[in-house]
């Protein structure tokens, strides 16, 4: 079990920003699902596709660790579906 540490995120195509908790030791993928579960199938339309997650200029590796790929608390990261 990791640390807890909230980051703000938004959804592409959505119009809100969420403060979502995650775990430092959470992978990219968990991170994208945590964020995306305020935003689809509210504001943003539910689709089969993978998410992504873009943090600091750059999209990160799905099965690192948001520690691993220097996510750290109240930072942005943007959420979208992967071939969007």
């Amino acid at each position: 079990m990791g640390s807890p540490m909230p980051v703000v995120a938004h959804f592409r195509g959505d119009f809100l920003y969420n403060l979502v908790l995650i775990e430092d030791t959470d992978t990219i993928e968990q991170v994208a699902r945590a964020c995306a579960a305020h935003s689809v199938g509210r504001r943003v339309a539910e689709l089969d596709r993978a998410l992504r997650v873009e943090h600091a200029g750059r999209f990160l590796e799905p099965t690192r660790s948001a520690a691993e790929e220097g996510v750290q608390p109240m930072d942005e990261v943007f959420v979208s579906y992967a071939d969007s």
